[in-house]
C-alpha cells in the first residue's frame, strides 16, 4: 500500500510540474510543428524503387556449363553475385551509360525538383580552376527580363554572380570559364540548377543509396532497391545495372570462348600442316615401294590396331594439349590473356587451376575498367595471378610426367604387337609405322575440329545469366516524408523536448523546488509557506494591509500559537535556517510584527552576532549594544532596548559590535539572566539566530528557547538540508522545531491568493 501511495504522489508531482510549465509545452509543440511543416515544404518527397532478378542455373539452350567461369552455376552461392551487383565498377558503367554524372534540378516553390533525361541546360567546362577540379560546385541559371543571371557556388565562401545577355558565349565565373547550352526554353519565373561533382563522389553517392540483397537465404532471387525524389531515374538506373550485369557476364563468357577459339584455330593450322606431311609421307612410301594391294595392307594394319594403340593415341593427344598450354603460359606476350581451358584436358587439378586463373583474370579486367594498373588492388591481383601461374606450370609438369609414365607402360604392352609384326617383311613394317603417324595426327585434327564446333556453339548461346522477375517499379506506399506522420512526430518531439529539459533540470537541481514534497519529507511541523515578496521590502506586514505576504504571516502566527507549549508563559522562539540568504531575519521580523499587531508585547532579539542585520532592516541609527551588555556588567537592559518604529508593541534588541569570541559570549550566565528578564517584560521573545549549518551558535541558545522556527527558501536551500532538519528533530538537538518555506512563487503558497500586492 505504501508503494502504491508513493507512486500516486509521484504521478501527481509529474502532473503538477507539467501544469506549472504548460506554456513550455505549447511553445515547443508550435515550434516543432512549424519546423516540420517548413521541412516538408522544402524537402522533396522520396520514393522507394525496387526490382528483382533470378540467376539462371544452366544454359538451357546448350546444356553446357557456360557460366562456370563466372560463378553462376548452382554450386556457387548467390552471395557472390550480390557483391558483383553492388560493386563500384558495375555502378560506374550504369551511371556512365545513363550520363548521370551531373544532377539537374529546377526550383518549384521552396523545393528543388530533379530533372532526368531532358535537363534545362548543360555546361561545357572550357577551363576550370584547379580548386574547382578537386571540389564540387553548383551552377545556377535564372532567366531575367533581359538576359540571364548565372551564379556559381563552391563551398560556402566561394561564390560568383554574372549577368549575361545570352547563353551562347563563354562565361567567366569563380570556378573558371564555362559555356552553357540551353536544352529548351527556360521559364522566366523558374531557377535552374546543376550540381557538378568528381566522378568518384557521384559513384559513392549512388553506391550508398543502392541496396542489393538476396530475397531469402540460399535463394537465387536477388532484389535491388533505391530511394530518391526521382523514381523515373531510379527505375532507369536499376534496369541499367541489371542490363550491364548481363552484358558483362556475356562479354566475359564470350571472351573465354573467343580466346579458346583463337587457340584452337592456331593449333588446327599446325596440325593440318603436320597431317598433310604425314599423308604425303604415306603416299610417297606407297609410290616408292609400288604398294598396290592397299586392302591387304589395310587389313594388316587394322589387325594390329588394338586397345593399346587407341589408348596410346589418346595419351599422345593429351600430351600435345598439355604442351600447347605450357607454350601458352611461357609466352610473355600473352600474360594478360585468358588461358584456353575448354579444349579437352582431362586432368581435374589442371582444369581447376585454369578455372581459378581465368576467374581472377576476369576480376582483374573488371577492376581495370575503373582503376589504374598502379592501384594496390591490381598489384595484389597481379601477384596472385603470378602465383597461380607458377602452380599451373608445376601442375603441367606433374601431368606431363604422369602421361609419359602411362605412355611407357602402354609401349611395354605394345611390344608383343611389335614382335608379331617383326616377322613381316621390312617393307610392311615401315608402312605400318608411317600409317600410325598419320593416324595420330588425324585423331588430333578431328578432336580439335570437334572442340572448335562446340566452342562456336557456345559463342552462339546468348542466354542472359540474370532473368528479370519484377521490372524496376516505384512503390506507391513508400512516400517519405508523409505530412501526417511528420506532424505527429513533431508533436511528439514537441512534448518530449520540454519534458526532457525538465527531467534533466530536476535531475541536476539540488534545491528545494517542490512545496508538497518538502512538506512530505520533512519530519517537523510546517507552520506555513511564504510567497516571494513582490515589493522587495523587508517589512511585509503592517496594520490594515491585506497583501498575500501579510496574510501568510498571519497564518504562520495562528499556527505558531498551536505549536507553542500551552504551559509556557512568554515563550522564547528561535528563528534559524541552514545557510545565509534563506530569509530567517525576514521571517523573524515579520513574525514579531504579526504578534505585535495582536497587542502583545514582543521583543525581537538579534543574536546572529556574526552577521547582524536587524538594525539595517529597521533603519535604526544606533546599531544596538547587545554584545556590550553580554560583555560588560555595567550595561543595563534598558540601555540596549530600542523601539522598532513599526509598531509600539515591538521592541528591538540589536546585536551591536561583532565580538571576537561569539561562542564564548553566548554561553555566559548574563545571557540566561537576559532572557529571564525579557520573559518578565514581554509576551513573546523572537530571537534571530545564526544559520545552524554554518556555526554552532544557535545550538548554544537552545537552553533558553521554547521553540525553533527553521526557515528554508524555495529554490535556494539545498534539498540535502531536509535530511539535516530530520537529524536535528530525531536527535532532539533543538526544542519543538517547526518549519517555514520562504520565497514560494505565485500560487504555490496554495492559500487562495492569486496575486501578490
Amino acid at each position: 500500500m505504501e508503494t502504491n501511495k508513493s507512486n500516486e504522489i509521484d504521478l501527481r508531482k509529474v502532473a503538477r510540474v507539467t501544469l506549472d510549465h504548460w506554456w513550455w509545452f505549447v511553445v515547443s509543440v508550435v515550434v516543432f510543428m512549424g519546423l516540420g511543416t517548413a521541412y516538408y515544404l522544402r524537402k522533396s518527397p522520396k520514393w522507394t524503387t525496387d526490382a528483382s532478378i533470378m540467376l539462371r542455373q544452366k544454359d538451357a539452350a546448350t546444356g553446357m556449363e557456360a557460366f562456370s567461369m563466372l560463378g553462376l552455376t548452382g554450386n556457387q552461392a548467390a552471395e557472390d553475385e550480390v557483391v558483383v551487383l553492388s560493386s563500384r565498377g558495375l555502378l560506374y558503367q550504369a551511371i556512365d551509360a545513363l550520363d548521370l554524372w551531373e544532377a539537374h534540378a529546377k526550383r518549384c516553390g521552396l523545393r528543388w525538383e530533379g530533372e532526368f533525361r531532358n535537363p534545362a541546360f548543360t555546361v561545357d567546362y572550357l577551363a576550370l580552376t584547379e580548386d574547382a577540379q578537386k571540389e564540387s560546385f553548383i551552377v545556377t541559371v535564372k532567366p531575367q527580363k533581359e538576359g540571364f543571371k548565372v551564379k556559381t557556388k563552391r563551398g560556402f565562401f566561394h561564390r560568383s554572380s554574372v549577368k549575361v545577355p545570352d547563353l551562347n558565349s563563354p562565361i567567366e565565373t569563380e570556378v573558371g570559364t564555362i559555356l552553357i547550352h540551353a536544352q529548351r526554353e527556360l521559364s522566366a519565373d523558374t531557377t535552374y540548377r546543376l550540381v557538378h561533382q568528381r566522378r568518384e563522389l557521384v559513384v559513392a553517392g549512388y553506391l550508398r543509396n543502392v541496396h542489393v540483397a538476396q530475397h531469402k537465404k540460399e535463394s537465387n532471387v536477388i532484389t535491388l532497391s533505391t530511394s530518391s525524389p526521382m523514381p523515373e531515374r531510379d527505375k532507369a538506373l536499376l534496369y541499367q545495372i541489371i542490363e550491364q550485369y548481363n552484358l558483362n557476364a556475356v562479354v566475359d563468357k564470350n571472351m573465354i570462348a573467343t580466346n579458346t577459339a583463337n587457340f584452337i584455330e592456331e593449333r588446327l593450322s599446325i596440325i593440318t600442316a603436320e597431317l598433310s606431311e604425314a599423308e604425303d609421307a604415306v603416299a610417297e612410301y606407297k609410290e616408292q615401294n609400288n604398294i598396290a594391294d592397299i586392302n591387304t595392307q589395310a587389313s594388316l594394319f587394322l589387325q594390329a590396331s588394338s586397345a593399346e594403340q587407341r589408348a596410346l593415341a589418346e595419351i599422345e593427344t593429351q600430351l600435345s594439349l598439355v604442351e600447347y598450354i605450357d607454350e601458352f603460359l611461357r609466352d610473355d606476350s600473352k600474360r594478360e590473356n585468358l588461358i584456353p581451358s575448354n579444349i579437352g584436358v582431362t586432368d581435374a587439378s589442371l582444369m581447376s587451376g585454369l578455372s581459378e586463373y581465368n576467374s581472377l583474370q576476369l576480376q582483374r579486367m573488371r577492376v581495370l575498367r575503373t582503376a589504374t594498373p598502379e592501384n594496390p588492388v591490381i598489384e595484389q591481383m597481379n601477384a596472385q595471378l603470378e602465383s597461380i601461374r607458377q602452380n599451373i606450370v608445376a601442375t603441367i609438369g606433374s601431368v606431363r610426367e604422369s602421361l609419359l609414365i602411362r605412355k611407357r607402360n602402354l609401349l611395354a604392352q605394345d611390344s608383343k604387337y611389335n614382335r608379331q609384326i617383326q616377322d613381316a617383311p621390312e617393307q610392311q613394317r615401315e608402312y605400318v609405322r608411317v600409317v600410325r603417324q598419320q593416324q595420330i595426327k588425324e585423331r588430333l585434327y578431328l578432336y580439335l575440329y570437334e572442340k572448335r564446333e562446340e566452342n562456336a556453339l557456345m559463342l552462339a548461346a546468348t542466354s542472359m545469366p540474370a532473368k528479370i522477375l519484377d521490372m524496376p517499379q516505384r512503390d506507391v506506399k513508400s512516400k517519405k516524408p508523409q505530412l501526417s506522420k511528420l506532424l505527429m512526430l513533431c508533436f511528439i518531439l514537441g512534448i518530449l523536448f520540454p519534458a526532457g529539459v525538465l527531467y534533466v533540470y530536476r535531475l541536476f537541481n539540488d534545491k528545494i523546488d517542490d512545496a508538497k514534497e518538502f512538506e512530505r519529507r520533512v519530519k517537523a511541523p510546517l507552520l506555513g509557506q511564504l510567497v516571494q515578496n513582490s515589493r522587495n521590502a523587508h517589512i511585509a506586514i503592517r496594520e490594515g494591509e491585506s497583501t498575500v505576504s501579510a496574510e501568510l504571516f498571519r497564518l504562520i502566527r495562528t499556527n505558531l500559537r498551536f505549536v507553542l507549549p500551552s504551559d509556557v508563559k512568554s515563550p522564547v522562539v528561535l528563528v534559524t535556517s541552514s545557510i545565509n540568504g534563506d530569509g530567517k531575519s525576514y521571517v523573524a521580523s515579520n513574525t514579531a510584527l504579526s504578534l505585535a499587531l495582536l497587542g502583545k508585547k514582543v521583543a525581537l532579539v538579534g543574536l546572529d552576532i556574526r552577521k547582524p542585520m536587524l538594525a539595517t532592516y529597521f533603519n535604526l541609527n544606533t546599531k544596538g549594544h547587545l554584545t556590550d551588555y553580554l560583555a560588560e556588567p555595567e550595561v543595563e537592559l534598558d540601555d540596549i532596548i530600542v523601539p522598532s518604529g513599526e509598531n509600539a508593541n515591538l521592541d528591538l534588541i540589536p546585536c551591536g559590535t561583532i565580538p571576537p569570541n561569539p561562542s564564548e559570549l553566548l554561553q555566559t550566565e548574563r545571557l540566561d539572566n537576559l532572557f529571564v528578564e525579557l520573559r518578565k517584560r514581554y509576551d513573546y521573545i523572537i530571537v534571530d539566530t545564526a544559520p545552524v549549518a554554518l556555526v554552532s551558535d544557535t545550538y548554544l541558545l537552545d537552553r533558553v528557547a521554547d521553540m525553533t522556527i527553521y526557515v528554508c527558501r524555495y529554490k535556494y536551500t539545498p534539498t540535502e538540508m531536509i535530511d539535516y532538519i530530520n537529524q536535528i528533530v530525531e536527535q532532539k538537538r533543538m526544542h519543538n522545531v517547526a518549519c517555514v518555506l520562504n520565497g514560494v512563487k505565485g500560487l504555490r503558497a496554495g492559500y487562495g491568493y492569486g496575486q501578490k500586492k
